[in-house]
């Protein structure tokens, strides 16, 4: 914040990538965005951080994934799972997104990114075109059971039952979620188990 404040977006966008330089890609997501996005999420609630703060954050953020996913993407012999990332309508906060695609994607994955905020019908539909093993949902903290609950179910009753949900995220909703075909994340970091047990449950070879 105070990078942000001083220098502005530029300046934000230089302190995240001399942080990214110091630990590494799968570090810096899983144990400096992760917890950095929760902490400016929480200031934006109390007030200490305006709504133009917390949007160039983001936007900082992601800046700097994807132009670090880039080298690990170019020539990636990707292996299964097939992965879809979306959120489902209601869901605006896509930020978690990225930070699984990355995680994935070290885990020579090649995800589909739909963005934020996709009907149901159009994440079937997307699933089926492209042939995907899991579809990988984000719930942010905002988002009430009330919205994510019927999605998820909906989406459940709507996909084969060849193709896995990944749900995480700090919703509410998702806590104590027990639903066969529905695998809950609590944390960024399980992503990087999820992936190798996936393969090894379907008798594949690991990345």
């Amino acid at each position: 914040l105070a990078a942000l404040r001083v220098g502005g977006a530029e300046a934000l966008r230089h302190w995240l990538t001399r942080g990214l330089a110091r630990t590494g890609l799968a570090s810096f997501v899983v144990d400096g965005i992760a917890p950095l996005t929760v902490a400016v999420g929480a200031a934006w609630l109390d007030g200490r951080v305006a709504v133009h703060e917390e949007h160039l954050y983001s936007e900082a953020v992601q800046a700097v994934l994807r132009s670090a996913l880039v080298p690990f993407q170019a020539g990636l012999e990707a292996t299964a799972p097939r992965l879809l990332l979306t959120t489902v309508p209601g869901e605006a906060h896509g930020l978690g997104l990225l930070m699984a695609e990355v995680l994935m994607t070290l885990e020579a994955c090649r995800s589909l990114s739909l963005g934020v905020q996709t009907p149901v019908a159009d994440i079937v539909a997307a699933a089926a075109a492209h042939r995907i093993d899991v579809v990988a949902l984000s719930f942010s903290e905002s988002m009430t059971a009330a919205q994510a609950l019927p999605a998820l179910v909906e989406l459940r009753a709507s996909l084969p039952a060849s193709v896995e949900i990944w749900a995480g995220g700090g919703s509410p909703a998702l806590r104590g979620l027990r639903v066969s075909g529905i695998r809950v994340m609590s944390q960024l970091v399980h992503i990087t188990e999820a992936v190798p047990q996936w393969r090894q449950d379907c008798g594949l070879p690991g990345n």
